[in-house]
């Protein structure tokens, strides 16, 4: 954007009066647009931000839940539950990786 100002500024000074001021004019219509487009940005980092928090928690609550559940000791119900939770897992970051803005 300096550069932007700079040449502005340059255009300014060597231009007439009346083109100076379209120069300026556009210059600052511009920076407004640039500006919401800055407050888009934040405001979309936010909701990712806070979505990604919540899923985070309702993942946890769910793990918790499944880890307080009574299950019997068998080789095959803590594998079929090992199985849950991997998966539970993979899902969690594969959706975290998803909310990433690259």
């Amino acid at each position: 954007m300096k550069g932007l100002h700079d040449a502005c500024s340059f255009l300014v000074t060597v231009c007439d009066d009346d083109m100076a001021m379209k120069v300026t004019q556009q210059v600052h219509e511009i920076d407004e647009k640039l500006q919401a487009v800055q407050r888009a940005l934040a405001d979309q980092s936010v909701d990712q931000y806070g979505a990604g928090v919540q899923y985070v928690n309702d993942w946890c609550d769910m793990v918790k839940a499944e880890l307080s559940r009574h299950i019997l000791a068998s080789y095959e119900d803590l594998s079929a539950q090992n199985h849950t939770l991997t998966v539970s897992l993979i899902c969690l970051f594969l959706s975290l990786l998803k909310l990433q803005p690259y």
